[in-house]
């Protein structure tokens, strides 16, 4: 059976993919096919090279990425993603959606004429920055002939890829937006608005989905934040082993 896995974004959300992707792998659940965006993007393709749930946990906690942002100050955003690169090409440096060890899709937006653009082959760290360039806090990514920003504007859940071609599709939200959402400075209210603008489309792609695991309670975590990093890493774990535990036998 193949096996597809959609991975949404999300910020610091994002970790609590890997949770998920630790229980799933515990359940010994392994996907044939990964697509990803923004967050998910970064997951999906360190996951699809071959790192463990456990060891890109440890990683991003370890990095700093926040701390090699460099200031852009121009009128399209606030951050560079300059150091984000060398950090990827220290861990994947063949820089190669082909060398990867699971066939790996990751969505951008194009942010000029307004559609999700895809990206499955060639190179895979400047596809991955571009899907997670949030507008307004991250400068917009030129490659491949466009203009590209965060996936998560046009598509936060992509299973389109996988459609058609896996038997069996396991989706992964963690950006549902809640009325309680705490609101508590500029960027609270940025995130929100895009948790907002985002969550239906998502809800519904996940409703198609065979296993669908979003961890309502994390709509109280900052997406920007890693304060609480191993909190979002448990609740993507323990959702994930709720949900996909009774469907063992549809998957295996």
């Amino acid at each position: 059976m193949k096996i597809g896995l959609a991975l949404s974004g999300g910020g610091s959300r994002g970790l609590a993919h890997l949770g998920a992707l630790k229980a799933l792998n515990e359940l010994g659940i392994q996907p044939s096919m990964i697509t990803g965006t923004s967050a998910g993007s970064i997951v999906g393709a360190l996951t699809a090279a071959g790192y463990s749930p456990d060891f890109i946990f440890e990683t991003i906690q370890s990095l700093g990425i926040l701390n090699s942002l460099k200031f852009a100050f121009n009128r399209f955003g606030l951050f560079k993603m300059e150091k984000v690169e060398e950090i990827f090409l220290k861990y994947i440096p063949h820089n190669s959606f082909e060398n990867l060890k699971i066939p790996l899709t990751i969505c951008a937006t194009d942010i000029e004429k307004g559609e999700a653009v895809y990206f499955s082959q060639g190179e895979l760290i400047k596809a991955i920055i571009a899907s997670s360039s949030i507008p307004g806090i991250f400068e917009p990514i030129k490659f491949d002939g466009r203009v590209l920003v965060d996936g998560g504007v046009v598509n936060n859940l992509p299973t389109e890829p996988l459609e058609g071609i896996c038997d069996f599709i396991i989706g992964i939200n963690v950006t549902p937006a809640g009325n309680n959402m705490p609101i508590n400075s500029a960027r609270d209210v940025l995130m929100k608005s895009l948790y907002l603008a985002i969550r239906n489309t998502s809800g519904e792609k996940l409703k198609r989905c065979n296993i669908a695991i979003e961890p309502h309670e994390i709509y109280n975590y900052n997406g920007l934040s890693m304060s609480k990093a191993k909190e979002i890493y448990k609740l993507g774990y323990e959702n994930a082993m709720r949900e996909a535990e009774g469907k063992l036998s549809q998957v295996l």
